[in-house]
């Protein structure tokens, strides 16, 4: 069952999952307890969900979209590096992420997810054995 809540704090509407017991705001980040939240839609379609929120935000729905295909696979790429919890799935991700959005990357390809750590992230990574150099400066997993 998914449905349309509005955060606590920020006050964005967004579509929860109702069958876990919590989610985070994809917005300002808080974590909200499903039960005892107002629900202003639910639907067992997922589709029905979210076309509902796109009607009551004003949104048009997108005229055509291509299955499976990421318009922008960095960014989600950095949205998921954000909330893993350990290194060593960071560096997992990022190994295979990385490698699966250029091919081969570089450290400066590193540094757009995580510009402070990038230098010990890819050294970690060589280290693990998660990539190799296939070049000089150019990595993959």
């Amino acid at each position: 069952m998914y449905a349309i809540i509005s955060c606590g704090k920020c006050k964005r509407r967004r579509i929860i999952d109702r069958s876990s017991p919590s989610s985070v705001c994809p917005f300002c980040g808080r974590t909200e307890e499903h039960k005892g939240l107002r629900v202003i839609f639910e639907n067992r379609d997922q589709n029905a969900v979210r076309e509902m929120l796109m009607k009551t935000q004003s949104i048009e729905k997108p005229k055509k979209k291509i299955p499976g295909a990421d318009p922008d696979p960095l960014s989600t790429l950095i949205y998921k590096y954000e909330n893993c919890r350990d290194v060593q799935s960071r560096t997992e991700l990022l190994s295979k992420g990385l490698t699966g959005i250029y091919g081969t990357f570089t450290l400066e390809d590193v540094e757009r997810v995580d510009e402070k750590n990038a230098e010990k992230l890819l050294n970690t990574m060589l280290e693990l054995c998660l990539v190799h150099e296939v070049r000089p400066g150019r990595y993959c997993a």
